[in-house]
């Protein structure tokens, strides 16, 4: 696996990127965001001026616009099917998803353009390797969007952002931007491997970053190609050596993932999901004798929380009992990695990363192939140029907590 996927990405990085593309604290005031664009600008300029081209250049949308000055827009089509006119090279942008600021910056290679992110996405960074790649993050604003539903527009406008990136279900936030003459982009939250491939190509159009999402997209499909290539072993085993599987999003609140892309992943390299009824169905929360009469044989803990293997395996959550569960008893309860992002939610870019792991933990015969420090430290320097220290790649893997 991993010799295929190393010849992949070294043909791979032999593509051109565009100009600005793939080469936290809290509380920021508006003239530090002006700042940040001016500094932006600067950097912008830099790459860029030396690009400039006297023919208009074609966008995927069929528009055209000179590229090479930070004054130049280009029309895009977001997720609703709405067309937007945005910079060529957005200087101030504001992320209203916690999940996509990751995905922003592995489709750009910096991050210092993002002028607001939530606290969620704040505090993802703050335990990532993210942190050691854009430490210009550090002062990024985390007040003005303090949730999906929760965003100050007034102190928004007022940073000026020249794209704001939103949820298509924030249909009211992004009216009320748009009439304050903000550009916004509506994305479509993943659902499955597929649509997290349409969201991210979306993304790297709306950023003007189409090569580098297009090599994402050939990693994405090298390793779909992989794990497809194990199908028959997969498909013939029985269901007694299908292990179940309960993946936690908030372990102590007892929230799973229990639709979309992560059951997805579990039942397609060969796990069992559980099966959930009435209010534990409407509330993705079963309860702890719905969780004994399942018996998960793996438990997976996301990094929402602090939630550590330990504290099930010593009984510490409070009103739970996992003394009798077969992921206790067997040592099998894992703490999700966290690389550029946390793993466990739908829309990171290192999907992939999270396949192959899933896979060597629930099939670690059929998957046996599967090197996950090697497959690791070869993103990390393949997209970001990027060498990972063992010790970060312990780090990424929470080795000392999944001993």
């Amino acid at each position: 696996m991993k010799k295929k996927m190393t010849r992949l990405m070294a043909a791979m990085l032999a593509l051109v990127m565009l100009a600005g593309c793939g080469s936290g604290t809290k509380k920021e005031t508006t003239a530090g965001a002006e700042t940040k664009v001016q500094e932006t600008q600067a950097k912008i300029e830099t790459e860029a001026g030396t690009q400039e081209q006297t023919q208009p250049k074609e966008t995927e949308s069929g528009k055209t616009a000179e590229s090479g000055s930070t004054g130049d827009t280009r029309m895009v089509v977001d997720a609703t099917g709405e067309e937007v006119e945005v910079p060529a090279h957005p200087q101030a942008i504001a992320v209203m998803p916690p999940v996509v600021p990751n995905m922003v910056y592995a489709l750009q290679g910096y991050a210092d353009n993002m002028i607001a992110i939530t606290p969620s996405a704040y505090a993802g960074w703050e335990i990532s390797i993210m942190k050691e790649l854009a430490p210009e993050l550090a002062d990024v604003d985390t007040a003005v969007i303090a949730s999906a539903s929760e965003i100050n527009m007034e102190e928004l406008a007022a940073m000026k952002p020249d794209l704001v990136i939103c949820w298509d279900t924030q249909t009211d936030q992004a009216a009320k931007l748009r009439s304050l003459g903000i550009p916004v982009v509506m994305l479509t939250a993943a659902t499955d491997m597929d649509t997290l491939r349409s969201m991210i190509t979306m993304l790297g159009d709306i950023l003007n970053c189409q090569e580098q999402a297009a090599k994402m997209m050939a990693w994405y499909n090298e390793v779909e190609g992989y794990v497809n290539g194990k199908s028959d072993q997969v498909q013939a085993l029985a269901d007694e050596d299908r292990p179940r599987v309960l993946h936690f999003m908030y372990a102590e609140e007892l929230n799973i993932y229990a639709n979309g892309v992560n059951p997805y992943i579990t039942d397609w390299v060969g796990g069992q999901n559980i099966k959930l009824e009435g209010a534990s169905a409407e509330t993705s929360s079963p309860t702890m004798e719905e969780i004994l009469a399942y018996d998960p044989e793996i438990v997976f803990l996301s990094n929402f929380d602090n939630v550590t293997p330990e504290d099930l395996y010593n009984n510490r959550l409070e009103g739970q009992d996992w003394s009798n569960v077969s992921a206790v008893k067997n040592h099998k309860v894992y703490k999700v990695p966290c690389g550029l992002y946390r793993w466990a939610p739908p829309n990171t870019i290192e999907k992939p990363l999270y396949v192959l792991w899933q896979a060597s933990v629930i099939q670690p015969e059929i998957f046996a192939d599967v090197d996950m420090r090697a497959e690791i430290k070869d993103f990390f320097k393949e997209f970001f140029q990027y060498e990972l220290t063992e010790e970060q790649i312990d780090f990424v893997l929470h080795t000392e907590l999944n001993r």
